[in-house]
């Protein structure tokens, strides 16, 4: 119970601390940041309605909370997992689309489709999550003496088996697959580009590679976290019959698997802190003394956010500044215009 104690006072903490930093900072309200801060919201919702119930399931051997608290909790605990896994997937293609595709801005990468995209994730997991509101039941059991418990009721033994392979393939094994080949995709664009870059670009390409590689590493813990409960999930759909008890060490495993799965979503803002630099100036300048008064620019007060090393590093941009360089001062000069246009276009995309 320590364990789950633990992981809820952390990762709400840290959770609200990530929504808290984007929400106060304009520099912050990136898109890959709201899609972190939908990430921070639904580890929260799992944390806070979730985690508390399935822990005192465990600790008592029964459960006390009634049929409907059942159906809830396991239900949004799946739609909170799916809308997490579903958030990973966008993120790796966000991170593809501004480093492979960087002239380009696909709908989901505007402020409407961030927003959009938001209410995609949400609606489809609750949707896809659905088949557990039904068949969650309160009933006896003989489990170290007779107690309720809270556990699926199929009505064929046939449908528990494919009830969790839809569950692994829909949360962990699509979501995952989708993250990986953009990753692979990333990492091979990477290397065809690395020699053919100039300094400009090489600096504008290394920020986005800080992003990446920590979008990357939460994707990478969210595999590793989630792999022994689904394992164990799908070991006993197909042992089940064969079971007369559940051998002490398989429900070890189990509540070990458990912690881990819950742990993951308190250790993302751990990864935002150690490699998002930054989620690491917004936090200093939030906590430091007097950073009430520089809220407005906490994380780049003197710095505008697009330097003109980047501007250069975009290529068409640095183009139209070559052919015009003999009338900076000219009124109407168009290419100074198609300057500021693009770089107002790729504000929020970057």
């Amino acid at each position: 119970m320590n364990s789950f104690s633990l992981i809820c006072l952390v990762g709400i903490i840290g959770n609200a601390l990530v929504i808290y930093l984007v929400c106060r900072h304009k520099e912050m309200r990136t898109v890959t940041n709201y899609y972190i801060v939908n990430l921070a919201v639904t580890d929260l919702a799992f944390l806070i309605c979730c985690v508390p119930f399935s822990a005192a399931k465990i600790t008592t051997l029964s459960w006390t909370f009634g049929e409907f608290i059942c159906k809830f909790v396991f239900y949004f605990m799946q739609v909170t997992a799916q809308a997490t896994c579903m958030t990973l997937a966008v993120l790796s293609l966000d991170r593809f689309w501004a480093i492979v595709r960087p002239f380009k801005t696909p709908w989901f990468r505007t402020s409407v489709g961030v927003l959009l995209t938001t209410a995609i994730i949400w609606a489809g997991s609750f949707l896809l999550s659905l088949p557990i509101a039904f068949f969650m039941k309160v009933f006896e059991r003989d489990w170290y003496g007779v107690k309720l418990i809270c556990l699926e009721d199929f009505p064929s033994p046939n449908e528990y088996p494919a009830y969790i392979i839809y569950t692994v393939l829909i949360s962990y094994v699509i979501p995952l697959t989708t993250s990986v080949v953009c990753h692979c995709l990333i990492l091979r664009y990477l290397a065809t580009m690395a020699a053919n870059t100039s300094v400009a670009q090489q600096h504008v390409m290394a920020r986005k590679k800080k992003v990446t590689r920590m979008v990357a590493t939460v994707v990478i813990l969210f595999a590793v976290s989630w792999a022994p409960n689904h394992v164990l999930n799908l070991w006993f759909a197909f042992e089940k019959e064969g079971l007369n008890e559940i051998p002490h060490v398989v429900m070890w495993l189990k509540i070990t698997a458990l912690c881990l799965s819950y742990a993951n979503s308190s250790v993302n803002p751990f990864v935002y802190g150690i490699m998002g630099e930054n989620f690491k100036k917004a936090f200093a300048k939030s906590f430091q003394k007097g950073g009430s008064s520089a809220a407005g620019s906490a994380v780049s007060p003197k710095t505008p956010k697009f330097t003109k090393e980047e501007e250069i590093g975009m290529g068409k941009i640095g183009a139209h500044r070559t052919a015009n360089s003999g009338d900076k001062n000219t009124p109407n000069d168009s290419s100074s215009e198609l300057e500021k246009n693009d770089v107002h276009k790729r504000k929020l995309t970057m």
